[in-house]
């Protein structure tokens, strides 16, 4: 069980200022999971705050880590960027764990493991209580993975979590208040709540 989490880095907020960014996007790190959360609640919880923001890296992190990753290794090299309509996930094929390899075998068997993938996520729902995001391609080497080969490796992960993801284990729901609202920008993510009445 440890290294499924892995396969949603396959797949997959006054205002903070974004941690500094390379052109590489940012780190999936474990502080990124302590500073995601810490804005999540002042907003969603607390209500401290009416508008925060998260870099997109921090935002990834702390949705890996609600799904049950473990502690993140600090030499891990994924990378995350967003342009404020897709977030997309880089690195390489050898940077997943041996065993979260093997259970992607559709996907790995056959490609160099010092190939570099992309994935390519939306969020199509951003409000009435669900953000939503979907895992919409897979590429490597700038070749994209087909939908059957995609399908295979992933679908089983909709049984282990079925709360959280949908049939084809695509797609990945988080749970907001109702009244909340997200939005994507440049390598971050845009919590909102409305003032209390």
């Amino acid at each position: 069980m440890r290294g499924r989490w892995w396969v949603m880095v396959a797949l997959l907020a006054s205002v903070h200022r974004l941690p500094a960014q390379d052109t590489l996007g940012s780190r999936i790190t474990n502080a990124g999971v302590l500073r995601a959360n810490g804005a999540t609640d002042s907003v969603f919880i607390s209500r401290t705050r009416l508008v925060d923001t998260v870099d997109i890296g921090d935002f990834a992190s702390a949705m890996l880590a609600r799904i049950g990753a473990p502690p993140f290794d600090d030499s891990l090299a994924f990378r995350v960027r967003c342009d404020g309509r897709l977030i997309r996930i880089s690195g390489r094929l050898m940077d997943f764990p041996p065993d979260s390899r093997a259970e992607l075998g559709p996907i790995f068997s056959f490609i160099d493991s010092t190939s570099v993938f992309v994935a390519q996520i939306s969020m199509p729902q951003q409000d009435s209580g669900i953000m939503r995001f979907r895992l919409d391609r897979v590429s490597v080497r700038g070749f994209t993975i087909p939908d059957l080969l995609l399908l295979a490796a992933v679908s089983q992960y909709s049984q282990r979590y079925p709360g959280m993801m949908q049939a084809d284990g695509r797609a990945f729901d988080v749970g907001i208040p109702r009244e909340a609202k997200v939005s994507l920008i440049t390598n971050g993510i845009v919590l909102t709540m409305p003032p209390k009445p």
